[in-house]
């Protein structure tokens, strides 16, 4: 094969190469477009009254819905308890135009009554241009934490998860989901999470007594010192991520 040859060739491999890559970066756009967070924010609202026989809890004004001016980012907030769980938080959470936000996501955070010896559930899902984050996990102490979500870590796996992160590895039980996605990927991580959140709802069935005070506690200190409250603080301000961060976590 003359040199030629040899560039006409490797040239069309590489034009192959970039228009494969045209279309998917394409592809991954659209699918963007069409994630409906919103619809994800309800449904699991839904859920959880159907699970749970909730109480709104009263949060500050500018907690439960709050935008930057010229609507470059927004975060909406709701707050419950039910007879066993003293808080549920659940967030909707947006930055960039609405048309397609830089980030778009939501975040759920569950803790039980002091009284029950059960972990925490916390939650997340961000769709970005490029990906999907997406994170399910308990947290406590280890016996708290233990086969609580194994039934699902097969699943979990074929999604891609990985250990969380290291700051949280003591608390966290290490069965959880914690996965990068495609955005065409995105309805899969969202059933994953909601999967996740049904088999941890059924510890309340029969909760065994004890005391998770100390354990909610720590969970609040290792999340307060390295969760969203870092990545909120410049486009909110410190003082309102630091109550949003207490909000969520504490």
């Amino acid at each position: 094969m003359s040199l030629i040859e040899k560039g006409l060739t490797y040239g069309r491999l590489a034009w192959d190469e970039a228009s494969h890559r045209a279309r998917t970066v394409e592809e991954d756009l659209k699918a963007r477009r069409e994630v409906d967070i919103a619809g994800m924010v309800n449904g699991l609202r839904a859920r959880l009254g159907e699970q749970l026989q909730l109480e709104e809890l009263p949060i500050d004004g500018d907690l439960r819905s709050h935008a930057l001016q010229l609507g470059v980012a927004k975060v909406s907030t709701w707050a419950y308890r039910s007879r066993q769980v003293r808080k549920i938080v659940l967030s909707h959470v947006m930055v960039g135009p609405s048309l397609l936000p830089a980030v778009e996501g939501f975040a759920l955070t569950v803790f039980p009554e002091y009284e029950w010896d059960v972990p925490c559930f916390l939650a997340d899902l961000m769709a970005l241009p490029w990906w999907v984050s997406v994170n399910a996990e308990v947290y406590g102490r280890e016996w708290q934490t233990q086969k609580v979500l194994a039934p699902l870590r097969s699943t979990f796996l074929r999604l891609g998860s990985e250990p969380g992160p290291g700051w949280s590895a003591k608390l966290a039980s290490g069965d959880g989901l914690h996965a990068k996605l495609r955005p065409r990927q995105v309805e899969e991580g969202f059933a994953a999470l909601t999967q996740a959140l049904s088999q941890y709802l059924q510890v309340f069935q029969d909760p065994p007594p004890g005391r998770s005070k100390a354990d909610q506690e720590a969970v609040f200190g290792a999340f307060h010192e390295h969760g969203p409250r870092l990545r909120l603080r410049r486009p909110f301000g410190d003082p309102w991520a630091e109550r949003y961060s207490r909000l969520l976590f504490e």
